[in-house]
């Protein structure tokens, strides 16, 4: 029988592994306005037509028809600016916001209280009480109280502190101690609990409060003190290189 012929091996074609460029598309934006003017003429014209018109989708056009509703609510019920809530004494908040200013330039802190308090007591002036009939019936509310720090550009802030400044050997002389420390364990074979780190402060019985009423965006905010500095006693804190240890004292 006649051999038949082998056939030789088909080539694989190669795959082209170019990447095509992706081609995207551009999505114009409609205002509120435009897409009223689109809606209130497809209302008269129709949809198609009001498609054609504008060179819209009519798709799109028939959505802005569904969504009209939900515009003219949100319209609605947007407020303006300045239509919020007006202060009720305005007089009588400048009044306090003078009294606050003089206060802080005393460097006495201003409270949330010392302030209800001075407006009601402000609102008690005959002055006032001529002005205003309703004055004495005015609740010190808090929503109040951050409207009028608000009106006046205050915020309650914390008094800053003015930290000692370091030498400029401080890391020269921290590591010439630890060195010193390393040495002398070595010499003496002293253990971890033996070596100890203590220091004291000393803490006020009648200390003045940390925050007051300032003007937003003042760096320093001073608060005088009551002046009873004898009147005092001192905590000493004590810790180990093994375990912490509390000690305290007068």
């Amino acid at each position: 029988m006649p051999q038949r012929k082998k056939r030789a091996p088909q080539r694989k074609k190669k795959v082209s592994t170019k990447h095509f460029k992706s081609i995207r598309g551009f999505r114009n934006s409609y205002s509120i306005e435009k897409k009223q003017e689109v809606v209130n003429y497809a209302v008269k014209n129709g949809r198609n037509e009001a498609a054609r018109h504008f060179e819209l989708d009519s798709s799109m056009v028939g959505r802005w028809m569904k969504a009209n509703e939900k515009w003219l609510e949100k319209n609605q019920n947007t407020k303006k600016i300045g239509s919020g809530r007006k202060e009720f004494f305005p007089e009588a908040e400048k009044k306090l916001y003078d009294w606050i200013i003089i206060q802080r330039k005393r460097g006495l802190g201003v409270s949330y209280t010392s302030a209800r308090i001075k407006m009601s007591e402000i609102l008690r002036e005959p002055e006032m009480i001529n002005l205003y009939d309703n004055s004495v019936d005015f609740k010190l509310s808090s929503r109040w109280m951050f409207g009028f720090m608000k009106r006046y550009k205050l915020s309650r802030r914390r008094r800053t502190k003015i930290s000692q400044k370091l030498p400029t050997q401080t890391n020269e002389l921290l590591n010439n101690f630890q060195q010193y420390i390393i040495r002398l364990r070595t010499e003496k074979s002293y253990e971890m609990a033996n070596i100890l780190n203590m220091d004291e402060t000393p803490v006020w019985f009648d200390m003045a409060g940390n925050f007051t009423i300032d003007q937003t965006g003042e760096k320093t905010i001073q608060i005088c003190g009551t002046g009873n500095e004898k009147n005092r006693f001192t905590v000493v804190l004590t810790c180990a290189a093994g375990k912490y240890i509390f000690r305290g004292g007068y």
